[in-house]
């Protein structure tokens, strides 16, 4: 018996996510007192990364490029977010390097589907890059000139960085870790005994232990 394929087209989804953005507009313009956007405006951001993602799984194999996009909209989405509610604008000074990272999480996932080890070390590369520009930036920015002032949010926002940092090169390893041949292994391995180990030191010739170990075999 087949299997029936589901056909849900990507542009559904799409739809979908449109249509409930314009009824959050409605719904903050016209209900008093509810303002939804004010602060939820960049979880539609996250939406649209989560449309890329669902489109990439609904591709298979040849929507493997669709990770990018969506790792890198949705990781704005959560910036956004996050800037938005703690007030955080001004670490956008280095909170940018966050998107390298973005990059490659995406890489990390296309590599998911296509199998490359290129794309799990440049993946692994630039998340590493990503993270160490958030943190020399948020030093520069937050330690030193103080751009922040005596906003706590953007000390938490720097030590989560510097979280994701130590975590990242605790299992650098893992992500690096190419797959390398095995050396082949002897199907047997050869034991001399003692009285073949005497006979090759007399010097006697037609007492060679492989010859013993193949009439054994035989």
């Amino acid at each position: 018996m087949l299997k029936k394929k589901a056909k849900v087209n990507w542009q559904v989804f799409l739809g979908i996510l449109l249509i409930l953005t314009g009824g959050v507009f409605l719904a903050d313009l016209f209900l008093p007192g509810i303002k939804i956007m004010a602060y939820g405006w960049p979880i539609i951001v996250m939406l649209v990364g989560l449309v890329f993602f669902i489109s990439m799984v609904l591709a298979g194999r040849r929507g493997a490029g669709l990770a990018i996009p969506g790792a890198v909209i949705t990781g704005l989405g959560v910036l956004l977010f996050l800037q938005n509610t703690f007030n955080l604008w001004l670490t956008w000074t280095y909170a940018w390097a966050l998107l390298i990272s973005s990059i490659g999480i995406g890489l990390i996932v296309m590599n998911g589907y296509l199998k490359r080890s290129g794309l799990k070390q440049a993946g692994s590369a630039l998340i590493g890059i990503g993270l160490v520009l958030f943190v020399i930036f948020g030093i520069f920015f937050e330690i030193i000139l103080d751009i922040s002032g005596d906003n706590n949010a953007s000390v938490i926002f720097l030590s989560l960085g510097l979280v994701s940092l130590g975590i990242f090169i605790m299992f650098s390893r893992l992500l690096f870790r190419t797959r390398r041949d095995q050396p082949h292994k002897l199907e047997h391995d050869v034991v001399p005994s003692p009285d073949d180990l005497m006979n090759n030191l007399s010097g006697d010739p037609d007492n060679d232990p492989r010859d013993n170990v193949g009439k054994s075999s035989q």
